[in-house]
């Protein structure tokens, strides 16, 4: 399993859905006044939440189009962002202070086009052209949350009303059709203008769903429910992962008198596959991974990992200083994401991220990765060579770990690094336009074949939606 480091329009809405063109409110909705652009530093976001701008919080109601038609360099030079192999959608909301608009719950890669879920729907554009190739409307009121990964070109994703997430529905790729619709397990949120959304994972095939303390199953390919996990008495979940080899559970019994474990299920019917004893879970202990399963526990500066191989048995735990497990795509009112942190798994390897600091000088933060080996819990190697900037994993394999420098749209263009498996020091892959950096901060990032793509997880600080350069000459 890979940690995340793993989303246009024309000028006219949906037919029937009371869609505005991209950018501006739909028909029925207050008319939010202009904002100044949102600053690149994320500080700012917590002081616009203090001051009550929050209050253009709207979810769901009938939302319009947030992100314009087309990318603006679609492939051919000229318009902002473009050049030869370069293309970008703005991100229409960006100019807001409601940050559940631009909220991605998902972004898909494939052969000919990346894919953006968002709250009014799923978009999804060329690759070549960074045109829209088409777009799917939300069922209901709005989409509130996504499965991670494609299975056979399909998808699931969860719509409801702007109260409650209350729906499945099945997405085809390939036609952008909605391919089924279910009712699943939800409850309303306790606070004025917030949701719950469900935590949804991808078990190749099998959409996990969790959900209103419910656990299920739903198969990608056509809906069917195909098991809900019966928890022993007295036991609940105290968090949940999930991979196409197994569903990962910290089941926290203590009030049975039993203690704490990790619970392995079969993605496929549900059913309890080993357990594994713990001690005492911390307040925020995480299913970091589900394969290979790891466990994270934070102690004040202190983190604990715990690996266990495939039969449940320790490999190692060991102890790290303070490490980022902040998630990615989390903004204020949207409760029960399944969160997307800063981490990568290959192997035996566990590539984490040092906790950010201010650079100094610049009004932005930097950070450095770091390497464990997961059989004897020893770290390997803190990175060198990186520029002063956040670092965003793309993916790990047996070369190391590929990551995206975030740099900033002032002084630092991106860059994508390898940093070596044996030694961790960085080599330049390509550099990326300035005018793209922070983009990458908080973003899933893709990389093809010398082509890089970003989609930023939420719309704190960043201008577009998705973001396509092809580093490679042609």
């Amino acid at each position: 399993m890979q940690g995340y480091p793993g989303q246009g329009y024309p000028g006219q809405g949906y037919p029937g859905q009371g869609y505005g063109a991209p950018g501006q409110p739909a028909q029925g909705l207050p008319q939010p006044q202009a904002q100044p652009q949102a600053p690149a530093g994320k500080g700012k976001t917590a002081l616009f939440v203090v001051l009550g701008l929050v209050v253009l919080l709207a979810v769901g109601a009938g939302t319009a189009w947030f992100v314009a038609g087309g990318g603006s360099g679609s492939g051919s030079g000229g318009g902002p962002g473009g050049g030869e192999g370069v293309w970008a959608v703005p991100l229409a909301s960006a100019d807001s202070m409601d940050f559940t608009q631009g909220l991605a719950f998902a972004s898909w890669l494939t052969d000919k086009s990346v894919i953006r879920v968002q709250r009014d729907g799923v978009l999804a554009y060329d690759l070549a052209s960074g045109k829209r190739a088409w777009g799917a409307p939300s069922p209901g009121d709005q989409l509130c949350g996504a499965t991670a990964e494609l299975a056979n070109g399909k998808g699931a994703v969860a719509y409801g009303s702007d109260q409650l997430c209350d729906h499945l529905a099945g997405v085809d790729v390939t036609t952008g059709k909605i391919t089924w619709k279910i009712k699943i397990p939800a409850e309303k949120s306790r606070l004025a203008n917030s949701l719950n959304v469900p935590q949804i994972m991808s078990a190749g095939d099998i959409a996990v769903v969790y959900a209103n303390d419910v656990l299920s199953g739903y198969q990608v390919s056509n809906g069917a429910k195909k098991w809900t996990a019966r928890l022993p008495d007295g036991c609940h979940i105290k968090d949940v992962n999930a991979a196409p080899a197994r569903v990962a559970l910290l089941l926290d019994c203590t009030f049975e008198g039993s203690g704490n474990f990790v619970q392995a299920l079969d993605p496929k019917s549900g059913a309890p596959k080993w357990r594994y004893k713990m001690g005492d879970f911390s307040l925020m202990a995480l299913m970091l991974s589900a394969d290979p399963v790891i466990v994270r526990q934070e102690d004040g500066d202190k983190n604990t990992f715990t690996a266990l191989d495939d039969r449940g048995g320790k490999l190692s735990e060991f102890t790290t200083g303070k490490v980022d497990m902040l998630a990615m795509n989390t903004v204020a009112f949207v409760d029960g994401l399944f969160e997307q942190r800063r981490y990568a798994v290959h192997g035996d390897r566990l590539y984490l991220m040092t906790f950010p600091e201010n650079v100094p000088g610049k009004a932005r933060s930097g950070d450095k990765a770091l390497a464990f080996d997961l059989k004897t819990g020893k770290q390997v190697w803190e990175s060198s060579g990186t520029q002063p900037t956040m670092l965003n994993p793309v993916r790990a394999d047996d070369h190391g770990l590929l990551a995206l420098e975030a740099g900033d749209w002032r002084d630092l263009p991106p860059r994508l690094v390898r940093l070596d498996a044996a030694t961790g020091k960085a080599a330049e892959v390509a550099t990326l336009p300035m005018e793209y950096g922070t983009e990458g901060d908080d973003a899933r990032v893709f990389e093809r074949n010398g082509a890089v793509v970003i989609v930023p997880w939420t719309p704190v600080a960043v201008k577009h939606a998705v973001v396509y350069v092809q580093t490679k000459e042609s």
